[in-house]
């Protein structure tokens, strides 16, 4: 984890919309259905009061499952940044749902 990309702080806002702070400042909402289903481990966060349980441990937002996101995805939905690796895009928030990519 980049340590600039910590969230230092989160609210909920509305029905399903984030409000995520971070280290170096950055801040910002989004809405949490733009970018993730809710399927697996993510069924719970559809009951919109468990949504509002997240909390913030050891830099990124969790649930009380035990759910939480890497902080430098949150990061780039933020910010729209593409994240890449070893030089391949994997990430591009702009495609909302569909931001992960792969070679496949």
């Amino acid at each position: 984890m980049n340590e600039s990309h910590r969230i230092i702080e989160v609210k909920t806002i509305g029905d399903k919309n984030l409000f995520l702070k971070f280290s170096d400042g950055i801040s910002g909402t989004f809405n949490f259905e733009d970018f993730f289903s809710y399927k697996g481990i993510l069924a719970p966060l559809q009951d919109q009061e468990f949504f509002k349980k997240v909390t913030i441990i050891d830099g990124t937002i969790s649930w009380p499952d035990e759910c939480d996101f890497n902080p430098d995805v949150l990061y780039s939905i933020i910010t729209s940044e593409k994240i890449y690796v070893d030089g391949e895009l994997v990430f591009d928030p702009l495609l909302k749902k569909n931001a992960w990519l792969s070679k496949t």
